[in-house]
């Protein structure tokens, strides 16, 4: 051997003694080793007023069923009609319909005045109609 190399003969399970390296928790200047949310990022317990947070403000699907007001209207049509009422909450708007057992006529339209909700069939009823109107409370 010429010397340039040096065997080193140790014990199975030997670690040697390094010194730690120091990494730096910031790139690029963003912590990048934060593994909790820090005190910089907790809120001081602010109370949100109501009604302060508007739809712009607002993230993609942040509103859940249990956040929607809504409400169920029955609306019966008998025999031989073509139009039935339910009662409903004074500023409501419509946002949907569904059956509720026999419908045998297409719905022509569906209305709200007041607090009465509306719906006309295209033909008289044959049977009595059963309808539930969902509604959007303001």
């Amino acid at each position: 051997m010429n010397g340039q190399f040096e065997t080193k003969i140790r014990e199975i399970g030997y670690v040697e003694n390094k010194e730690p390296e120091l990494l730096t928790d910031r790139q690029d200047g963003r912590r990048i080793r934060r593994k909790s949310v820090g005190d910089d990022k907790l809120s001081s317990g602010t109370i949100v007023a109501d009604n302060s947070i508007t739809q712009a403000k607002m993230a993609d699907n942040a509103i859940g069923q249990a956040e929607l007001k809504y409400e169920l209207v029955t609306v019966n049509i008998d025999a031989g009609q073509t139009s039935g009422t339910g009662t409903a909450t004074s500023g409501s708007i419509i946002i949907g319909f569904r059956s509720a057992g026999n419908v045998d006529q297409l719905v022509d339209n569906i209305a709200i005045s007041g607090t009465t909700v509306t719906i006309t069939l295209a033909a008289a009823a044959t049977a009595q109609n059963n309808f539930i109107v969902i509604l959007l409370k303001t």
